[in-house]
């Protein structure tokens, strides 16, 4: 009977921890390094924004559909870019980190010329 009582007593821990993992943004959560590798391991600098849109909605982005234009400070200068948001949110529960990459194109040929990236870690506060 005492064994009987342990079982159940595990298998209701053992779902409730994991529940607890994943809404305890721990589980998911990435570096600003890895976030800034992936995004580099995309190589969509030089593809058109279409395409370069397409393969980050492959990886797993969410990118919203109309693009905008702001001024961009470069390397070389301020420059006026067209930019597109892209967004990846962890699997947590409550307060996923969202992770982004954002496409800079060049207005007249519409080619990646930037990109940029960075992440929320608490999203819902």
């Amino acid at each position: 009977m005492l064994r009987t009582n342990n079982k159940k007593i595990l298998t209701l821990i053992f779902p409730l921890l994991f529940a607890q993992l994943l809404s305890g943004c721990s589980l998911t959560r990435v570096s600003e390094k890895s976030h800034a590798r992936e995004v580099e391991s995309l190589n969509v600098i030089g593809m058109s924004l279409v395409a370069a849109k397409e393969k980050l909605s492959k990886k797993g982005f969410d990118c919203s559909d109309y693009p905008e234009t702001n001024r961009v400070q470069t390397q070389s200068g301020a420059r006026t870019l067209i930019q597109l948001d892209c967004s990846k949110r962890s699997l947590e529960l409550i307060c996923p980190q969202i992770r982004y990459a954002v496409l800079n194109a060049d207005p007249q040929s519409f080619k990646v010329v930037l990109v940029g990236k960075r992440i929320t870690q608490q999203a819902c506060f």
